[in-house]
């Protein structure tokens, strides 16, 4: 239960992303100035197994990760998705990540998807689905659902689509409409998603230019909560 989206304008780019969870989670703490052995970065960090769904460091590099709602395959000793995504913030741009990724033992994690951007490298999108690693295609937006993650993806892509009028590079305020948008009505579907016992608990807003890395965030649905001001970190 998740949704992404960018976009890439000269030297730099935006990611926005709707965090779906169930109620029953702990709620997050806000993003904050984060050491990855190293490398500074920004992150939000999961309250209950302590890793992070997306983050972006010092060196311009993000990664969001999707959980694979409808991949039902329950590894042995199981190991947070979210752990794995602190471990790979510590890269220096995307080839260095999706390596460091291939040569992980995934067999400790549940199904996820996972984007990487950078401004050389544009966004790329790896999938374990518990037996395989593969590459796919950064087709945006991307979306999971632990309902029916065909039909959310079908429902939020038609959205985008009108949103965007299918330009190359969507406007920043298109982006922003989508991820707030109850369309095709208030449900499991819109990318503000809302259920009896699941909602988007927050939207992070990604910032990257030649200069510095920036994060704001919005602690709970958007419909309803304003993103908080930009938290940022020079360019390293």
């Amino acid at each position: 239960m998740c949704t992404a989206s960018w976009r890439f304008d000269e030297g730099g780019y935006e990611l926005f992303f709707n965090r779906d969870e169930s109620l029953r989670r702990g709620r997050a703490r806000a993003p904050e100035v984060v050491d990855l052995g190293g490398v500074r970065g920004l992150a939000p960090t999961d309250a209950d197994a302590g890793g992070t769904w997306l983050g972006v460091n010092e060196h311009g590099l993000a990664l969001a990760l999707l959980n694979a709602w409808d991949l039902r395959v329950d590894p042995r000793e199981p190991r947070s998705r979210g752990l794995l995504v602190r471990d790979l913030l510590a890269s220096a741009h995307v080839a260095e990540a999706l390596a460091r990724l291939a040569r992980e033992d995934l067999a400790h994690h549940r199904g996820f998807t996972l984007l990487a951007l950078d401004a050389q490298a544009g966004a790329n999108v790896r999938h374990w689905d518990g037996r395989e690693l593969v590459a796919q295609p950064a087709e945006r937006p991307l979306a999971s659902s632990s309902l029916d993650g065909g039909r959310a993806k079908s429902e939020r892509r038609a959205l985008f689509e009108r949103l965007t009028l299918g330009a190359a590079e969507p406007a920043r305020v298109a982006l922003e409409l989508f991820h707030t948008s109850h369309e095709p009505e208030r449900g499991p579907w819109s990318p503000c998603m809302h259920r009896a016992e699941a909602a988007t608990v927050s939207v992070s807003h990604v910032r990257v230019t030649p200069r510095e890395i920036a994060l704001r965030y919005a602690d709970g649905p958007p419909c309803a909560n304003p993103f908080g001001d930009w938290l940022t970190l020079p360019r390293r």
